[in-house]
């Protein structure tokens, strides 16, 4: 059976598990479309070309969340950040941005900063490593903007101290150079800084959240920040084909998610905590961060993900739970697994979980 095969197996055991330990409960179809439902009995009309009190109401709430002047709602982040980084290059008179080797921007978007908008890209530090002071004041080039993601996915959900990100953020400034934060998990990190969103969010000049990365909408995302800034954003956002005629289904399934799942988010980072504790020591395991300061983390499992997989096949459709989403690609002979924790982990108690981890791992091997 080909990897491509035992992926298709393994998603269609999960249709029928009835728990997961990661990510949130997930919602069949009818199921979200029945949730946006009841959140739309408080709004008379959908909104138009992003007006109406459905879509306005919703961007002064989450301005407000993100204690920034004004924000607006567009249909995805690879829109808004790119955008984002447009307006300050022509705000500056600079077109050289900087932002990590793993960025979003770099490794799943084919360079549409530089394609679309004429941005050169600066690839700051280590591709295994946050993102230090050193790294920016390495590049002699004036920068328009610096990028920071909060957190850092593609290295396990790590974060710079709350110190060496206000370090970088004062950098930026004495340069004359903007910093936007790319926030799609930005709901995760108010358990490690010990500030609310509003006061994160303050350490950059504009900042973009995602609506179906721990919030549990369909899709969507807010780009916040000064006033001026949200009305450029407007307009490019129309020039690039994202001012829809509706957005409702998405705000709808945003505002649901944001209070179906924004308050289970610190408890989640609590349960990461021992969770990765528990896994670091299981022979054959590791997790990256070992000590996880959000509610995600990547699992790397000495065993092949055929292997892996085909284990998990068979136990997850005899226990109806699922442990571990699909493998992400790696070199031969290993494999690796990103776990954000959500309300999933709630349906059972930490020696449960702990009961089933080990059973599956201990048939693992």
């Amino acid at each position: 059976m080909t990897p491509d095969d035992l992926i298709a197996r393994y998603r269609s055991v999960a249709v029928n598990c009835g728990h997961r330990l990661f990510g949130h409960p997930p919602l069949t179809m009818q199921e979200q479309i029945a949730v946006m439902a009841r959140e739309a009995e408080a709004f008379a009309q959908p909104d138009v070309y992003g007006r109406g009190a459905l879509i306005e109401t919703f961007e002064t709430e989450l301005a407000g969340l993100l204690g920034k002047e004004a924000a607006v709602f567009l249909p995805s982040g690879t829109m808004a950040q790119c955008i984002a980084l447009r307006i300050w290059s022509e705000r500056t008179g600079r077109n050289a941005v900087a932002f990590h080797a793993t960025s979003h921007l770099e490794l799943h978007e084919f360079k549409a900063y530089e394609s679309l908008h004429n941005l050169k890209g600066i690839l700051l530090g280590a591709a295994d490593r946050v993102v230090t002071l050193a790294d920016l004041q390495a590049v002699k080039e004036p920068l328009a903007a610096g990028l920071l993601e909060l957190p850092m996915r593609e290295i396990g959900g790590q974060l710079p101290t709350w110190e060496a990100l206000s370090a970088q953020a004062a950098w930026l400034k004495q340069q004359g150079s903007a910093l936007h934060l790319d926030g799609a998990r930005l709901w995760a990190c108010t358990e490690y800084y010990q500030r609310s969103l509003a006061e994160i969010a303050a350490v950059g000049d504009s900042v973009y959240v995602s609506f179906y990365k721990d919030i549990g909408g369909i899709a969507g995302s807010i780009l916040a920040g000064p006033a001026w800034f949200v009305e450029q954003a407007r307009i490019w956002i129309r020039r690039s084909g994202g001012n829809l005629f509706t957005l409702f289904p998405y705000v709808l399934a945003a505002r649901a998610g944001l209070k179906r799942n924004a308050s289970a988010i610190p408890t989640a980072v609590k349960s990461t905590a021992w969770l990765a504790a528990f896994l670091n020591g299981i022979e054959g395991l590791k997790t990256n961060p070992l000590q996880p300061p959000t509610n995600l983390f990547h699992l790397h499992i000495n065993a092949s993900p055929e292997r892996v997989l085909a284990h998990a096949c068979e136990w997850s459709a005899r226990h109806k739970v699922l442990l571990l989403p699909p493998p992400r690609p790696v070199p031969e002979g290993r494999s690796y697994y990103e776990l954000s924790i959500g309300r999933g982990i709630e349906f059972a108690s930490p020696v449960q979980w702990q009961e089933w981890l080990t059973d599956f791992f201990r048939g693992l091997k």
